[in-house]
């Protein structure tokens, strides 16, 4: 129920006690205690004490990219899966909040939703220094010897392979946008997409040439990175199972040892896909790399954060939708409507037992400007505290523009206040469809059905 004018609602108040106590059970530091003395960038010396401070909040970009625009560019049968599953093992298992982690699969991944999710709109309007910064690429790579004045490239789902200095996404770039733009000095740079170049199917890269360097791009960055293989050698998409070799062995070494550090992980990750290759691509090597110019002690990476931030909603606004509505996303299907017969978002009320509801963003609303429409919901909840349509509403535009995680967010605060309302169950079901949650998206459904009965027996969902 909604509290008295002026009081706080039951939802919102359990999500700030929540949130306090985790701040209040994160305290303890990331990082041991040393009392050593560094010099940093600036020429200043810090202690131990300083260098190793508690990791205040965590964000990341993840890319993965198997089909390409241009045909010429070879496909990778498991890069996308990579992503995702990276994507999971953040979300899940190294207590990355949703919302901190953009993911661009396939044509979402352009270079240029590429350099400014890391240069301009994304990262650096989020990132503080005593942040850390996860980025991922699984894709194709081109290595300098492509390039005449011997630049590396990623390979962008829109990129030219002829004319990659003009398309691709050049990694000294990426280096400088994370080094210059971004703002914090611990940013983990993981790449499944470093690759030498070769006609195999199996193999990642445009031609048989040189890899990455990892030592060459810490070394640029002064951070830490891991390459999925040496500069000599490719790397592999497995044989055994819908992974590339080094990503899986990565994910299950980090979720085995949630606290362990990245290196000790590495340490055994790098033996298992050695052995892997060896064993199912004859003549082949791939070792895996990892060079650092880190700062202090190892990370642990799935550490919590010690004060977890929400992301503002001028800063929600202006980002684009990513492909995290995809992650996990189940088969879809759609009941199609009779000829002639009452559109299925909106069944008469003669007609309800017997007809099927399609679900999709525009069942919830469809504003002419929904950036407008969200930035008034956003003033009107603020001076309407206490009543509970305002929040609907915001969350039913936030449905509209893509951001199927923050929704979520709004209504369960609602429901917690309204348990009884179909209409916030509905919508809920909706965002849990769109987040690949699909016994959730299920179960609300049914409770939506419990506390309205006049609802269509079949509810399904049309995107």
């Amino acid at each position: 129920m909604v509290g008295k004018k002026g009081s706080i609602p039951v939802g919102r108040l359990k999500s700030v006690v929540c949130s306090m106590l985790v701040l209040l059970a994160c305290q303890a530091p990331v990082f041991a205690q040393e009392s050593s003395e560094v010099v940093n960038a600036g020429g200043e010396r810090q202690t131990g004490l300083a260098v190793n401070r508690p990791i205040a909040d965590k964000w990341a970009l993840i890319v993965g990219i198997g089909n390409f625009a241009d045909s010429k560019i070879p496909k990778l049968k498991y890069a996308t899966k990579d992503a995702r599953d990276f994507y999971n093992y953040l979300v899940k298992d190294a207590h990355f909040k949703p919302d901190h982690v953009r993911i661009l699969l396939d044509e979402t991944a352009t270079q240029r939703r590429i350099v400014s999710e890391l240069g301009s709109r994304g990262l650096p309007r989020l990132v503080r220094p005593d942040d850390l910064v996860v980025i991922f690429f699984s894709t194709h790579g081109s290595p300098s010897q492509m390039d005449n004045q011997g630049s590396n490239f990623l390979v962008a789902y829109d990129s030219d392979p002829d004319d990659l200095y003009a398309t691709g996404v050049e990694m000294q770039k990426i280096l400088n946008q994370i080094k210059e733009r971004i703002g914090s000095d611990r940013v983990l740079l993981v790449m499944d997409a470093c690759h030498s170049g070769s006609i195999s199917k199996n193999a990642k890269g445009l031609k048989r040439s040189a890899n990455f360097d990892a030592k060459a791009l810490a070394e640029g960055s002064g951070q830490l990175v891991i390459c999925s293989s040496l500069p000599d050698e490719q790397s592999w998409e497995s044989k055994r199972y819908e992974n590339g070799v080094f990503t899986k062995n990565l994910i299950d070494g980090l979720r085995s040892n949630p606290s362990a550090t990245i290196s000790s992980v590495f340490e055994k990750m790098s033996d298992l896909v050695a052995a892997e290759v060896k064993e199912d691509y004859p003549g082949a090597k791939q070792t895996p790399a990892l060079h650092s110019k880190w700062t202090g002690n190892d990370l642990v990476i799935s550490a919590l954060p010690s004060s977890p931030r929400i992301i503002p909603e001028t800063v929600v606004l202006d980002l684009e939708p990513d492909s995290s509505a995809l992650i996990g996303r189940p088969p879809t299907f759609v009941a199609k409507p009779k000829k002639g017969g009452t559109p299925l978002n909106k069944p008469s009320a003669d007609d309800a037992q017997k007809s099927v509801l399609v679900i999709t963003k525009d069942y919830f609303g469809k504003e002419e400007d929904p950036r407008k429409a969200y930035q008034e919901a956003c003033a009107q909840q603020a001076a309407h505290f206490n009543e509970p349509e305002y929040y609907y509403r915001k969350a039913r535009v936030l449905i509209q523009l893509g951001n199927y995680s923050k929704a979520d967010q709004e209504l369960k605060g609602l429901l917690v206040d309204n348990p009884n309302s179909s209409a916030y169950h509905l919508a809920k079901a909706y965002c849990n469809h769109k987040l690949g949650n699909k016994f959730a998206a299920q179960d609300e459904i049914g409770m939506a059905k419990f506390h309205d009965p006049s609802l269509p027996r079949e509810i399904v969902f049309g995107d």
